[in-house]
């Protein structure tokens, strides 16, 4: 019956969700899965062919709407009305983040020995390169140009970090999606006049 299937499926997802979230990709087991699902090993394979394609299922539709995001901000033309567009863009992550949390908390704090290990390193580099192109886009604007932009790279490293724990600490979507926002705001608000800068 394709309703007991189901069933068994959700059973396994739920518990396989739990095991990653506890103990990560490297620690998690089929057998702990099989065990806390109530069903057997070789059940789980008819589904899964292995412990790596079970997290793919899991995390990957996840990380590849983030990514497809996150794209999408390369199409975006630096002028005045940018920044509309760029606050749409993250609304829409956002909502990843309100419907997913669990899944991104474990691609985020337990990923270790999966391919999606280094995932919090890629979300560095394109926060600090969006940021900083936009930023170079207003201050050229002002007929200025800024040194250095390590201080945007440092932002967008603790921002990434700061999201890890929150998605880790907090379990409410709605709250996981406020606490976000609201760090954005802080870290980025008014940045433009907190960079060292210098005439073009």
């Amino acid at each position: 019956m394709q309703y007991l299937k189901d069933e068994v499926r959700n059973r396994i997802v739920n518990e396989a969700l739990k095991e990653f979230g506890e103990k990560g990709y490297s620690g998690a087991s089929i057998r702990g899965i099989a065990g806390k699902s109530n069903t057997s090993i070789g059940n789980i394979y008819k589904y899964y062919k292995s412990k790596e394609d079970l997290y793919e299922n899991l995390i990957g539709s996840v990380y590849d709407r983030l990514v497809g995001y996150i794209k999408q901000f390369d199409e975006v033309e630096l002028n005045e009305k940018a920044q509309s567009v760029f606050y749409k863009l993250v609304e829409e992550i956002m909502e990843i983040f309100n419907e997913n949390s669990t899944e991104i908390s474990i691609l985020f704090n337990q990923s270790k020995g999966s391919k999606y290990e280094n995932c919090k390193r890629i979300f560095v580099n394109f926060a600090t390169r969006i940021f900083t192109e936009t930023i170079q886009y207003q201050l050229s604007v002002k007929g200025r140009r800024f040194k250095d932009n390590f201080i945007i790279y440092l932002i967008s490293y603790s921002l990434v970090e700061s999201i890890a724990i929150i998605v880790k600490e907090r379990h409410d979507g709605v709250e996981v999606k406020r606490l976000i926002l609201n760090l954005i705001d802080i870290f980025y608000t008014d940045i433009i006049n907190k960079l060292d800068s210098e005439d073009i």
